[in-house]
């Protein structure tokens, strides 16, 4: 039978004006390297273990590179596009030897001048010490800081660990981990003033260290509250197995007794190990811990949050803690972030089948602690990053100003390297404050303001009138070349009646909603 010439066209038609997907939250970004994802080598054998977004938008990863002989701190730095940033070092990668053998790069904070501090561990001929290494925003050592850029400290005559580094608002650095006291581990924190040495207003000697039980005790995180407080997470072992441990310091170095009583608390989620991997506050003051926990046959995602003085936020799922299965074997978070809207992202990886087969994986939670079905259809999303099924893992995740998810660690593609995923989030609304008015005449005046788009397409203006509900409007240009900082903006009006009292605000509006300043007279 012959087909109909016009039949066959209006298939044609049909087929070339279909409606494509829309991406949506939990989509790859393609506008990330592509296809959203980046891997990075170094040497043989590369680990991503943190990341730090700058106020421009770009993303700093670091860890550590083996070198054939032995492991270096690593770090590189990526443009909002994904690619290697070559104003970092010449070609986006730095990799630091500390002297000895081993140098273990596990943790990386941004100064407010841009500067970059890593902290982990390095062996210092017999044990390890902590290792805090300071670059330039040009991703040179930092000679302002312990001279060359490098400090080590002991804490003990054991082996001591970092694993997190917070900056606080007054420029001085904190950096936790463990520190063994000759049986088991301990909490440990150091704390340095901005030219690398120890703070000594901090315990005395610029060095705390903490048991939480009478087994190991580990940090993994440290966050700086806005008073100065200092929360750290990780693990505490119980005599039997791990729970989640925190720990709360005053600014001195003290453990903050407002905080359950004792400055410590722990959370055990089953019966099993429980190991809490990242800490986040929220804006009202509640702790959010992620990790994972053992369900009895294998791990899962695990996430709890803490009111203010230490307590399980019994409003957060009923009790508190949430755990998250993607499949029946181990999947295990690593990091946690909070969304500018409250909802909360943790990333780790899930085992997908076969030998050692793991995805990022990444979930998705409202503020009441269920999973966000607006996040990938179920609130969790997954993807192979290596190109190889081996072992890929995120160990790190944070929330750009645009509402875009990124997640870091290690992609296995033959040898493992840096691996770095974007994915679509909900966009966020811009920032908005109102400037003076200047310029004044009798009949004319500008008014002023700065607007953030928070990495959105953003149109704004501004309102005027002689009451509160303005009545006239006029537009004002956004740089489209910039939409991760605050631009000033302004708006030269002319046509004013004389002697009369004018209202303005700025609003501006993306897809993330519409922000307006608050009322200014002149």
């Amino acid at each position: 039978m012959k087909t109909a010439p016009c039949l066959l066209a209006l298939v044609a038609l049909l087929a070339a004006t279909a409606t494509p997907t829309s991406a949506a939250p939990g989509d790859l970004d393609t506008s990330f390297d592509t296809d959203g994802k980046v891997t990075t080598p170094f040497g043989t054998s590369d680990f991503g273990n943190e990341m730090a977004l700058q106020s421009d938008g770009k993303i700093i990863v670091a860890g550590q590179t083996f070198n054939g002989s032995n492991w270096d701190f690593a770090l590189a730095r990526y443009t909002t596009t994904g690619a290697l940033d070559t104003r970092f070092d010449t070609d986006g990668k730095v990799t630091t030897p500390f002297g000895f053998s081993e140098d273990f790069g596990q943790s990386v904070a941004v100064q407010s001048d841009g500067k970059i501090i890593v902290a982990g561990y390095s062996n210092s001929v017999s044990t390890y010490d902590f290792a805090v290494a300071r670059y330039t925003s040009m991703g040179m050592l930092d000679t302002s800081f312990s001279g060359d850029g490098l400090v080590s400290t002991s804490i003990g005559s054991g082996t001591d660990q970092a694993f997190s580094v917070a900056v606080q608002s007054d420029g001085k650095i904190v950096v936790a981990g463990f520190s063994h006291n000759g049986t088991n581990n301990d909490f440990a924190l150091v704390r340095y003033n901005t030219n690398g040495t120890l703070d000594t207003s901090f315990d005395g000697d610029g060095k705390v260290t903490t048991p939480v039980g009478s087994g190991n005790d580990q940090v993994f995180s440290v966050v700086v509250q806005s008073d100065g407080s200092i929360v750290v997470a990780g693990f505490s072992n119980n005599g039997t197995n791990d729970d989640f441990a925190l720990a709360r310091y005053t600014t001195t170095g003290a453990l903050d007794t407002s905080f359950d009583t004792d400055g410590m608390v722990t959370t055990p989620f089953g019966s099993g190990g429980d190991i809490g991997r990242s800490v986040a506050m929220q804006s009202d003051g509640g702790i959010l811990v992620a990790g994972y926990s053992s369900n009895g046959s294998n791990d899962d995602f695990a996430l709890a949050r803490y009111t203010s003085t230490g307590a399980l936020d019994t409003s957060f799922d009923t009790d508190g803690k949430v755990t998250t299965s993607f499949g029946s074997a181990a999947d295990q978070g690593f990091g946690v972030a909070v969304q500018p809207n409250g909802k909360i992202v943790v990333a780790g990886f899930y085992y997908s089948g076969g030998i050692d087969f793991n995805d990022f994986a990444v979930a998705r939670y409202t503020t009441s602690g269920a999973l966000d079905a607006s996040f990938s259809g179920d609130g969790k999303a997954t993807t192979l990053v290596g190109g190889g099924n081996f072992q890929d893992a995120a160990t790190c995740v944070a929330v750009q100003g645009d509402g875009k998810i990124v997640a870091a660690g290690h992609g296995y593609g033959g040898n493992y390297d840096f691996g770095v995923v974007r994915f679509l989030g909900d966009p966020t609304a811009p920032i908005v404050t109102l400037g003076s008015a200047t310029a004044i005449t009798s009949a004319a005046a500008t008014l002023n303001g700065t607007v953030n788009p928070n990495g959105v397409v953003t149109t704004a203006q501004i309102q005027y009138g002689t009451t509160i509900s303005y009545g006239s409007t006029a537009g004002v240009t956004l740089s489209p070349n910039n939409r991760t900082t605050a631009q000033s903006v302004s708006a030269a009006i002319t046509g004013l009646s004389q002697n009369t009292l004018y209202h303005y605000r700025l609003t501006a509006t993306n897809a993330g909603g519409t922000s307006n300043t608050t009322n200014g007279t002149f």
